[in-house]
């Protein structure tokens, strides 16, 4: 409990932070201290990195891709700047993946799900948890996603600043046990399918923007999504119940740079981008702890918004998520090569 009440205050002390320092006029960069990058020595024109992410850019959960864009500006004396021009309206969130390989964009803010069309790799993002990202990234996994993306992609993973994550599972239909979802259309991101399955109900692939009609309309009977700024789409206005428990607590958001491109950047900068991630990581984890559990965002917000909590027992809650997430390291093997997942299963601890 006490653990508890110190990360909400944190995340409320840190949101109050960041809305004081969206009315404050930007300070000049800090000097180094700790493990903070130098900043890049100051030159005729700054380097700019154009970026797109597969969140809209208003989204709350684009959050972490704005204050990353902002800490670089800042931490760099304005040498360096992460320019945000647009979501999937810019380069279709399908095709992100391919865009940064190829040197259509120069970075993307970026899931496990949209990467997976580039690297199976993409899939397994969902398995780390409950590790924290401080805690990947000292047990190697991010040197591992740095070497398969490298070569599937193109890119090189800075890290991540979205976490935790998780999925909650949203129905038409009244669901009070793990059995009444044999036969549901439920959709879901290709992570997801084998596990649909394995608890008995059918995957439907859809859009994120589509999940509204398809409820409207019956399409499907229910949707796997995260919590996290769930009402800013209406989906309260189309969805009845909230049933199960929480689904595979993770983190699998990253931004990814073109190798090309980050190749060419000085010493410097290559530092200062992976540096500010670490430095942030902390407390980006508060922030979206509060945005995915809290009454204005989150879980708590669904509820308020009339959509009926259904909870399983204990029993039927783990069965849920054991038989999800084995269905899940069964589908990530046979997405992935046989090396490369046995060095991942290894490094998560599988």
């Amino acid at each position: 409990m006490k653990n508890k009440i110190l990360l909400i205050s944190v995340a409320v002390m840190l949101v109050i932070g960041l809305v004081v320092a969206g009315c404050a006029k930007p300070a000049p960069a800090p000097p180094p201290a700790g493990g903070e990058a130098a900043p890049p020595p100051p030159k005729a024109e700054p380097t700019v990195i154009k970026a797109v992410s597969f969140l809209p850019v208003d989204f709350i959960d684009s959050v972490h891709a704005k204050k990353y864009a902002e800490q670089v500006k800042l931490r760099s004396g304005g040498q360096l700047i992460i320019d945000i021009v647009g979501d999937g309206e810019v380069i279709p969130t399908e095709d992100q993946i391919f865009a940064v390989k190829e040197g259509r964009i120069d970075m993307i803010f970026s899931c496990g799900d949209d990467i997976s069309q580039g690297s199976p790799v993409g899939f397994a993002m969902a398995l780390t948890g409950p590790m924290k990202p401080w805690e990947e990234r000292e047990a190697g996994i991010w040197d591992f996603y740095r070497e398969i993306l490298a070569r599937d992609c193109n890119v090189y993973w800075l890290g991540s600043l979205m976490h935790p994550q998780w999925w909650d599972l949203f129905t038409n239909v009244r669901a009070e046990h793990p059995e009444d979802l044999k036969g549901l259309k439920i959709r879901c991101g290709a992570t997801h399918f084998g596990s649909v399955e394995a608890v008995g109900a059918v995957p439907v692939s859809t859009t994120m923007m589509e999940i509204y009609t398809a409820m409207e309309r019956g399409i499907v009977d229910g949707f796997v999504f995260p919590p996290a700024g769930w009402t800013e789409f209406g989906w309260q206005e189309v969805t009845k119940y909230w049933v199960g428990p929480q689904i595979v607590r993770m983190q699998n958001s990253c931004p990814l740079i073109n190798l090309d491109v980050w190749n060419s950047l000085t010493k410097q900068e290559q530092d200062l981008l992976t540096q500010t991630v670490i430095d942030m990581e902390e407390d980006m984890y508060a922030l979206h702890w509060w945005i995915w559990t809290g009454e204005e965002y989150g879980e708590a917000s669904i509820v308020n918004a009339g959509v009926e909590r259904i909870e399983w027992t204990a029993e039927e809650n783990k069965w849920f998520q054991e038989t999800w997430k084995n269905a899940l390291w069964d589908y990530v093997e046979k997405q992935m090569k046989p090396d490369d997942f046995a060095r991942f299963e290894k490094l998560v601890g599988h």
